[in-house]
């Protein structure tokens, strides 16, 4: 956004600042009105499942049918499915955008399960079409909530001040990887470093801008294969050394 604002004021006449700041202010009310939205409706799914939860709790008390048993015992389990994706969406909404270099990008987002409830300490890094560890782009370690952010600074070796910090272990380029620009995938390993999730499509890094992406994982996080050596060191590195 800020590159934007930045070529505004410089093509246009005065004014036009004022104008873009405006419609960016606008555009963050609206950002603001529709996480307020969807908290309401996140309220709503999750007074709903405490109800059908109940029923479900009375209906096991008085010994009811075994399929009507069955059939309450779906609405709670999809009544709380619906509750976790619409509180994806707010988290979403409401996850503040990281600070991003000029001539870089970020990719940045929330890893779950199956049911949708984040994993904490896993890697996620990009990869290659080969499936080759992009080192140069670092990685990140999930937190408690799943989050995760990849913020590769560009070629240039300084990041400008006050933006966010590099990806760990982020390196810069050489100028013969930079002219390369290989197809990146988002990849994910467990906590024994083993991979767990591919992207079928590649990811499309666009200078001075965050994206955001979550990811699912199937059910049972059953690895997918196995580890190269670069993975283990990142995924499972020394006792001690391991800084969150």
């Amino acid at each position: 956004m800020a590159a934007n604002q930045d070529t505004t004021a410089t093509n246009f006449p005065a004014g036009a600042a004022d104008m873009a700041s405006e419609v960016q202010n606008a555009f963050a009310s609206a950002d603001q009105l529709a996480a307020q939205r969807i908290q309401n409706l996140q309220l709503v799914h999750q007074a709903r499942n405490a109800r059908l939860t109940r029923e479900l709790a009375v209906l096991k008390a008085e010994h009811a049918p075994d399929d009507e048993i069955k059939v309450a015992e779906a609405a709670v389990a999809a009544s709380a499915f619906t509750a976790s994706r619409v509180a994806v969406v707010h988290q979403q909404l409401t996850t503040p955008q990281p600070e991003v270099a000029a001539d870089g990008w970020a990719l940045h987002g929330r890893v779950f399960d199956n049911d949708l409830k984040p994993v904490s300490g896993f890697t996620v890094f990009l990869v290659d079409a080969q499936k080759a560890y992009q080192k140069q782009f670092g990685f990140d370690y999930t937190d408690d909530t799943g989050y995760y952010l990849i913020n590769y600074p560009g070629p240039k070796t300084t990041p400008p001040a006050g933006s966010a910090p590099p990806s760990r272990a982020a390196t810069q380029p050489s100028p013969k990887e930079s002219s390369t620009e290989p197809q990146l995938f988002l990849e994910v390993a467990d906590i024994n470093a083993y991979p767990v999730y591919l992207s079928d499509t590649p990811f499309q890094p666009v200078t001075g801008t965050a994206t955001y992406q979550n990811v699912t994982l199937a059910p049972g996080n059953k690895p997918i294969g196995d580890p190269p050596q670069q993975i283990r060191d990142v995924a499972m590195p020394p006792r001690g050394k391991r800084k969150r």
